[in-house]
């Protein structure tokens, strides 16, 4: 009998985790314009917050949104299901140009294979699923929204450095490094927007719950050269399963790459 049950969760839990994948791991997701970064009097304590971190979070979300760039992606999340340990990797990247975009995240393990594709062109999102077929993914039908629609299925277009609410979420600022900055964020705050895309994959009525959010963002003067992000978790599902993600994401911002 035990081992018919651990037979059943092998194969239900994997197929959560994807999901989740495809959510928490989707590239590294970004601010539109009229988000910029500022503190909150109200929501942090200014001695955590360090001026110059603050400066250089702003100035690279400024950078950006004002020039087009493609991004490289790898990640991991885990998750304990039923008392089992689970890990899945994922990678993908962004094109982005201006309001357009295409972001893909891909993720192949033993137990599940998936990709999804998200973009904006001429005033049209697009979301496909992919199945994994002949060692490559293969992507189906594209899914058509309007800006609203999009963003309440998805969150807000992924066009900066974080998929995060910036502004009034961030809780804590310093250097931790040449060139390199750590931000903590109210998890809150920060998912009111991104954590639309959680709900919608796993299905359901109930958002994720974060516990925390770090970002580790390093720079190049004004110009954002690589991000790591780390949160943790909890969806309802299988009576609860907690998840901690963490992806890194490589900027570049070379002229010669094609634009979305």
């Amino acid at each position: 009998m035990k081992e018919k049950t651990v037979i059943a969760v092998k194969r239900v839990a994997p197929i959560a985790i994807i999901l989740l994948i495809l959510i928490a791991l989707t590239s590294a997701a970004l601010l539109p314009a009229t988000r910029r970064a500022r503190t909150d009097s109200t929501a942090t304590a200014a001695s955590s917050i360090d001026g110059e971190a603050m400066q250089k979070l702003t100035a690279a979300d400024a950078y950006a949104q004002s020039h087009a760039f493609t991004t490289e992606m790898h990640g991991v999340i885990k998750a304990r299901v039923f008392g089992i340990p689970y890990s899945q990797k994922a990678t993908g990247g962004r094109v982005v140009s201006g309001d357009g975009f295409i972001d893909i995240v891909e993720s192949k393990s033993a137990f599940v294979k998936a990709g999804m594709k998200k973009s904006y062109k001429d005033g049209v999102y697009t979301v496909a699923r992919a199945e994994y077929k002949n060692k490559r993914f293969v992507y189906g039908a594209e899914k058509t929204y309007d800006s609203d629609a999009f963003e309440a299925a998805f969150g807000k277009p992924y066009t900066g450095i974080v998929k995060y609410e910036i502004a009034g979420a961030v809780t804590e600022a310093k250097k931790s490094g040449d060139n390199t900055y750590t931000f903590v964020f109210e998890p809150r705050r920060a998912t009111v927007y991104s954590r639309n895309e959680v709900r919608t994959t796993l299905g359901g009525k109930d958002y994720p719950e974060y516990e925390s959010i770090k970002l580790t963002l390093t720079v190049d003067g004004e110009k954002p050269v690589k991000a790591t992000v780390t949160e943790k978790f909890r969806v309802n599902k299988f009576g609860g399963t907690n998840c901690v993600a963490e992806y890194t994401e490589i900027f570049d911002f070379d002229e010669s790459k094609p634009d979305a």
